[in-house]
C-alpha cells in the first residue's frame, strides 16, 4: 500500500480522492502579512466555509503549500481539514527570502541543519510555534511535502542553498519536492539543479508554471517527467485551459495537477472576493471535462495527485 502524509495521519494514496495540489488555507500572519496584506488568512471559519462549496463540487484533499514560518499554522490547518472534510498535506521547507528577516535562520544555517529541521516536520511533527521561537513544541502533526521556491529564470545563489536542503530531506523522507516557479519560470533550470542533486525529475512537482504561455516550454518540462501544477485558473482560466487542451493532445496527461494558488484575499467569495475558489472545479473543471472527458479529468484529479504526493522511502 502506498501512503501520503496528511496532518491527521497518514492516508492510503487510494483514498486521497480529487486532489487540489497548490492551496493556500491558512497564511497566519508574520512577514508575509507585512509584505502584502491580501496575503493574510488567518481564520479557520473562513477557510471552513470557502471550502464548503469546493467540497460540494467533489474535492477530498488540498495541498496547504505554505512551508515553515511563512504563515504556517499546523493547528489551524488540522482543525481545518477536520472541520471541512478534506485531507490537508502540510509542506516543510522555506520560501523566498522576502518572507524572512535577514537575521532569520533560514538565511544562516548550512545545507545539513536546515535539512534536519525540514525532516523533523515530516518524521515528528510540525512545531506548534511554526519554528519561528526558542522554544520547540512539536505536534502530531506531519509535513507531507517539501517546499521550495526559485527565483526569476532559475534559482538564485540562495535558492541552491534551499534547494541543496531540500533534497537531502527528500532523499531522507521519501516525500515528493514541490516548487514555486517565479512567475513561471525557471522549472527547467530548477529540474537541471535537482538532477545534480539527486532528484529524480518524477520527484519534483512544479507550481505556476501555466504564467507562462509558450507551450514549448510546457513540452519541455513535461517531456522531462516532471509534475506541473496548473494553479493559475481562477486568474487566467483561458491560457490554463489551453495549456491543459495541449498537454493531453501531446499524450502528457499523466503529469497533469491542478490547483487554485488561493492565496489572495480577493479570490475568497466568503471574503468579499471573486469567483472563490470552488471555481476551480465548476469553471475551469467542468470546462476541462466537457472538452477532455471524465476519464482523464479523473486521471488529472485523483489519480496524478495520488501518485505524485505519495511516500517513497
Amino acid at each position: 500500500m502506498s501512503i501520503v502524509r496528511t496532518v491527521l495521519g497518514d492516508v492510503d494514496s487510494g483514498r486521497l480522492g480529487t486532489c487540489w495540489a497548490h492551496e493556500h488555507l491558512v497564511i497566519d500572519g508574520g512577514v508575509v502579512k507585512l509584505v502584502n496584506p491580501e496575503i493574510s488568512l488567518q481564520r479557520v471559519e473562513d477557510a471552513v466555509a470557502e471550502l464548503a462549496p469546493c467540497v460540494a463540487a467533489g474535492l477530498r484533499a488540498v495541498v496547504d503549500a505554505m512551508p515553515a514560518d511563512a504563515g504556517r499554522n499546523v493547528v489551524k490547518l488540522a482543525e481545518i481539514s477536520r472541520r471541512a472534510g478534506v485531507h490537508v498535506i502540510a509542506a516543510t521547507g522555506l520560501h523566498h527570502a522576502r518572507f524572512y528577516g535577514e537575521r532569520h535562520w533560514g538565511e544562516l544555517l548550512e545545507p545539513e541543519e536546515l535539512a534536519a529541521l525540514f525532516v523533523a516536520d515530516i518524521a515528528d511533527g510540525i512545531d506548534a510555534h511554526d519554528c519561528n521561537g526558542p522554544v520547540v513544541r512539536r505536534t502530531p502533526h506531519r509535513a507531507g511535502v517539501v517546499k521550495v521556491a526559485g527565483s526569476d529564470g532559475g534559482p538564485s545563489p540562495r535558492d541552491r542553498r534551499i534547494f541543496e536542503a531540500a533534497a537531502l530531506a527528500v532523499a531522507r523522507t521519501g516525500t515528493a519536492l514541490l516548487t514555486h516557479c517565479e512567475g513561471g519560470t525557471g522549472g527547467l533550470a530548477q529540474l537541471e539543479l535537482l538532477d545534480r542533486l539527486g532528484v529524480a525529475p518524477d520527484r519534483v512537482i512544479l507550481s505556476h508554471t501555466d504564467k507562462v504561455a509558450d507551450p514549448g516550454y510546457h513540452r519541455e518540462l513535461l517531456a522531462a517527467g516532471a509534475w506541473v501544477v496548473y494553479d493559475q485558473g481562477l486568474r487566467t482560466p483561458e491560457t490554463t485551459f489551453r495549456l491543459v487542451c495541449r498537454a493531453v493532445e501531446d499524450g502528457h496527461r499523466d503529469r497533469l495537477l491542478l490547483g487554485t494558488d488561493g492565496a489572495r484575499r480577493s479570490l475568497w467569495s466568503v471574503l468579499g472576493g471573486s469567483p472563490g475558489l470552488a471555481a476551480l472545479a465548476t469553471g475551469l473543471g467542468r470546462r476541462l471535462a466537457g472538452e477532455l472527458g471524465p476519464a482523464v479529468m479523473d486521471r488529472i484529479w485523483v489519480a496524478n495527485p495520488a501518485e505524485a504526493l505519495e511516500l517513497r522511502p
